[in-house]
C-alpha cells in the first residue's frame, strides 16, 4: 500500500479553520473588542479615557519574551513526544523483526505461540496510546490475541502497558529456560537481544510518561494569561481611542487575535497526546503498525514440514 501525501498550498493553509485556534479564543478576543467599544464610545461622551501612558504599562518586548518562552517550551515538548513515538514504533517494528527470526518453529503450536507473542507487540503500542489519551481499551479485540487468564490480569491493573511489557518477558525466559534435555530454546545472546529490544520499548515509554505528567509550571501560565488578557490587551483601547476613534475597535481586536493566538499554540501543542486535531495522531500510528504486523508478519505462512531447529 503506498501513502500518498497531498502537499498542503498556501491557500488551503490560510483557509484551515478546523486545524486553527480560532474556535479557542474568538470569545477572547471579542471581548476585547467590545471592551474597545465601551472605551470608544465613552470617549466621545467626553469621559477622559485616552491614557496612552499606559502603552509603557507592560513593555512589548517582556511580553513577546513570554510568548517565545512559552511557545518555544510546548514546542519543544510537542517534537520529543514525534521522536519518541516514531522510535517507539521502530524499536516495535525491531522487536517483531527478532520473535519472527530468533525464535524457532518445530510445529504449528509453536508458530500459533510465537503469532501470539508478535500481536501482544501491537497490543502494547495500542495500550500505551491508550494510557497516555486515558482511553479504555476494547476488550473484545484484546481477547483476541490474549490468554483468558491475561485478559482477567489486564482487568486488574492500572499499567496495561507494563502488564503486556511483562507477558512479553515471561515468553522469552520460558525460551530461554533449559529443555528436559539440558537445552535451550533459543541461547544467551538472542535471549538478551529480545529483552533489549523490550528494554528501549520500556523506556520509551517511560519518556512517554515524563512528557504527560510534568506539565509547564502553572504559576507561569497563570501569570502570562494575567500580563497579557487582563492588562495588555484590555489597555490597549485606552491607547488607541484619542488617534483611531472608532478604528479601535479592529485595531484591538487584531492585536488581540495575534497575541492570543500565540499563546493559545503553546496551549494547544503543549501535551502532544491529548484529543486536539493538532496533536500526534496516535491512533493513526497504532492502525499502522497493527496493519504491518498483520501483513508482514502473521500472514507469512512458513512450511512448518521444512522448518527445524537447526536453521535457526
Amino acid at each position: 500500500m503506498v501513502r500518498l501525501i497531498r502537499k498542503s498550498t498556501w491557500l488551503d493553509l490560510a483557509i484551515d479553520l478546523r486545524s486553527s485556534v480560532i474556535h479557542a479564543i474568538w470569545r477572547r478576543v471579542l471581548a476585547t473588542m467590545i471592551f474597545a467599544l465601551i472605551i470608544a464610545i465613552a470617549h466621545h461622551k467626553g469621559f477622559a479615557v485616552n491614557q496612552p501612558t499606559l502603552a509603557g504599562l507592560i513593555p512589548g518586548v517582556v511580553l513577546g519574551l513570554l510568548l517565545v518562552f512559552r511557545t518555544n517550551t510546548a514546542y519543544e515538548r510537542f517534537w520529543e513526544g514525534c521522536k519518541i513515538w516514531y522510535n517507539l514504533l521502530s524499536a516495535s517494528r525491531i522487536l517483531c523483526r527478532n520473535i519472527w527470526v530468533i525464535v524457532p518453529v518445530e510445529n504449528p503450536e509453536d508458530l500459533r505461540i510465537k503469532i501470539s507473542s508478535i500481536r501482544l507487540v501491537g497490543l502494547l503500542i495500542i495500550a500505551i496510546k491508550s494510557y497516555l489519551k486515558n482511553q479504555v481499551i476494547d476488550y473484545n479485540t484484546v481477547q483476541k490475541i490474549i490468554t483468558q487468564e491475561q485478559y482477567l490480569q489486564l482487568k486488574e491493573v492500572n499499567n496495561i502497558p507494563i502488564r503486556v511489557i511483562n507477558f512479553l518477558a515471561e515468553y522469552f525466559g520460558q525460551l530461554f529456560d533449559e529443555r528436559s534435555d539440558n537445552t535451550n530454546i533459543i541461547c544467551n545472546r538472542s535471549f538478551i537481544e529480545l529483552n533489549r529490544s523490550l528494554d528501549q520499548i520500556t523506556m520509551l515509554f517511560g519518556d512517554c510518561q515524563r512528557i504527560l505528567d510534568t506539565p509547564l509550571p502553572k504559576p507561569y501560565s497563570i501569570h502570562l494569561k494575567h500580563l497579557l488578557l487582563l492588562l495588555y490587551c484590555f489597555a490597549l483601547p485606552f491607547q488607541f481611542v484619542q488617534p483611531l476613534d472608532w478604528f479601535t475597535i479592529p485595531t484591538v481586536g487584531i492585536i488581540s487575535f495575534a497575541l492570543l493566538g500565540i499563546e493559545d499554540i503553546g496551549v494547544e501543542i503543549e501535551n502532544p497526546f491529548g484529543y486536539d486535531i493538532n496533536d500526534l495522531p496516535l491512533d493513526r500510528f497504532s492502525q499502522e503498525l497493527q496493519a504491518e504486523i498483520e501483513t508482514e508478519w502473521i500472514n507469512f505462512e512458513p512450511d512448518l514440514s521444512a522448518m527445524t531447529s537447526d536453521i535457526f
